[in-house]
């Protein structure tokens, strides 16, 4: 935007300054607002206290959907619902309220994206009359877009759960049969041993000593011995599978909450990369070059990957050229010369290495040159794009007080196994 026409919307900001109220902004801004910017709890509030009659069912859609239409006459539903926008977005009001210039709001709007808190900034960018149109159009076509993106990563989690769950039942299922089964066996044993001991006892009380008798007496006594024996080796074959069972249900339930923790892990992936496609979105777009102090700018600098998939090679290399930076890459020793390893890192300024895809020993090669070097040394808890991507953030903020030579660290159990101790 050129000086002249910056100053001419200044001018008319100055001449219509103040904000509008919910039922003076346009219909199809209601729906993204109430949507948005209120909780099912606060619309459940405002029906009651407005005694607000659903016309079929009680169900949510219903009740967005009503309020949403009350919202543009001008009565006690739309009132109450702006008392309560201001109130609760008090502080974001005042923010962009003190804002001065289009790029100053537009960046208020691009950094509310990049941090996920959306509700307050839409409705400070949408009730000002100081906003420009097309500013208010982009904040309308992010939201929908971002509700369109959150029901198809929200489907997709469910069904992955729910057939989890459904996995476990059956499982849980067949193991209590298995139990119930060996439960029944082990009763019959024990009656049958016991009617065993029972008849032995009789034989005992009613032997009268002969001599003629007491060899066959001995027989049957070892028979009935060799007969309880057998009994109690099957008794304790079937205790031993009882607990084996018990044991593989647990590893199970183990195995569940590890798929579980998958799902949050990758959920959270999700969300770096969609931090990532955003910070490349704003980079490449005109409006971004008045001033974008939160995007990474690489300056120049040279950066060294060592290890991870050739397949994501060409996306890390455009990745890091879109930050004005150089990207140097190396497998590790898989089909590249280790003999160039050192070669290649030399001219770099901080050195990457995903330690799930590199070999042991070429990951402790990397550390050791880079500690002898002074380089900055950045392990990867995994070889994707979002790793290298919160990596590289990582670095970028630690740059001027990380001393050279240094590592930039996580929490991650694998990194501190893959690096040992040194």
């Amino acid at each position: 935007m050129c000086d002249l026409c910056e100053s001419e919307i200044n001018k008319t900001a100055a001449k219509i300054k103040g904000r509008y109220k919910l039922w003076e902004l346009p219909r199809h801004h209601h729906c993204p607002i109430i949507g948005t910017c209120l909780t099912l709890a606060e619309l459940h509030r405002v029906q009651r206290n407005c005694l607000l009659q659903l016309p079929s069912s009680d169900s949510d859609y219903q009740l967005h959907t009503a309020i949403v239409g009350q919202a543009e006459h001008n009565g006690a539903v739309a009132h109450r619902i702006n008392k309560l926008l201001e109130r609760k977005f008090k502080r974001w009001i005042k923010v962009y309220g003190q804002l001065e210039s289009h790029p100053e709001r537009l960046r208020f709007w691009t950094d509310a994206l990049k941090h996920g808190e959306i509700s307050g900034p839409l409705w400070a960018l949408l009730s000002h009359r100081i906003s420009a149109q097309q500013l208010v159009d982009q904040a309308l076509g992010d939201v929908h877009m971002l509700s369109h993106l959150q029901g198809a990563a929200n489907r997709a989690d469910l069904k992955y759960s729910s057939a989890l769950e459904h996995q476990l039942a059956e499982l849980k299922q067949q193991l209590e049969q298995q139990r119930q089964q060996s439960e029944l066996k082990i009763g019959k044993n024990e009656q049958l041993l016991s009617a065993q001991q029972n008849a032995l006892a009789s034989i005992q009380q009613r032997l009268v000593p002969a001599p003629e008798s007491e060899l066959v007496i001995k027989q049957q006594l070892s028979e009935s011995r060799k007969q309880c024996q057998l009994l109690s080796r099957k008794q304790t074959w079937l205790v031993s599978q009882l607990a084996q069972r018990e044991q593989r249900l647990s590893e199970l339930e183990h195995g569940h909450r590890g798929l579980i923790e998958q799902i949050q892990e990758t959920q959270q992936e999700r969300d770096t990369l969609e931090r990532a496609l955003n910070q490349l979105l704003v980079r490449r777009s005109p409006e971004t070059e008045l001033g974008d102090n939160d995007a990474i700018n690489l300056k120049g600098k040279k950066l060294a990957y060592v290890g991870g998939r050739p397949t994501i090679y060409p996306h890390l290399k455009s990745y890091v050229e879109t930050l004005n930076g150089q990207l140097i890459l190396h497998d590790g020793g898989q089909e590249d010369s280790r003999a160039e390893l050192c070669s290649s890192l030399a001219g770099a300024d901080m050195v990457f290495c995903p330690v799930d895809c590199i070999s042991h020993d070429a990951c402790l090669r990397v550390k050791k040159f880079c500690k002898q070097q002074q380089k900055l040394f950045v392990p990867l808890r995994s070889a994707s794009l979002s790793a290298f991507s919160n990596g590289l953030r990582r670095a970028n903020q630690s740059d001027d007080t990380v001393v050279a030579g240094g590592i930039i660290t996580t929490s991650i159990r694998p990194l501190a196994v893959a690096l040992g101790s040194d």
